[in-house]
């Protein structure tokens, strides 16, 4: 057991999914959310986890490189389809080269959940 502490920034972007069979495989985009979840056992000085603020400078990275553009497009998804799963991982990986020992201590990416819509859920986790 332990502290969670989780961010959640938005982004907007179009994606198709190629070999979908429907309307997903037409020209589309979402306001997504991406949300992210890091734990820890200890407490800083300051009694937090991690500063909030910390981790949305590990996701504005991520998030320019991807709002406002066609996802097929980025180097990412030239061999993986634009799904909601993949953007998960994408972000998770993305973060978690962000994240070094020097940087938070003992302080782990537990998730990286991603919404494309209300109601619709994708998320990544490992271990």
């Amino acid at each position: 057991m332990g502290f969670s502490v989780s961010v959640k920034r938005t982004f907007a972007a179009s994606h198709r999914i190629e070999g979908y069979p429907g309307l997903c495989a037409r020209l589309h985009g979402h306001n997504w959310v991406v949300e992210a979840v890091f734990g820890t056992g200890t407490l800083n000085g300051l009694g937090m986890a991690v500063d909030f603020h910390e981790i949305e400078r590990w996701m504005d990275p991520l998030l320019a490189e991807v709002d406002h553009t066609h996802l097929n497009d980025h180097p990412f998804f030239a061999e993986r389809t634009t799904t909601a799963e993949n953007l998960a991982l994408f972000f998770f990986r993305g973060l978690q080269k962000a994240l070094s020992p020097e940087t938070e201590g003992n302080l782990v990416l537990r998730k990286v959940s991603v919404w494309e819509m209300e109601g619709y859920r994708a998320t990544y986790e490992e271990g």
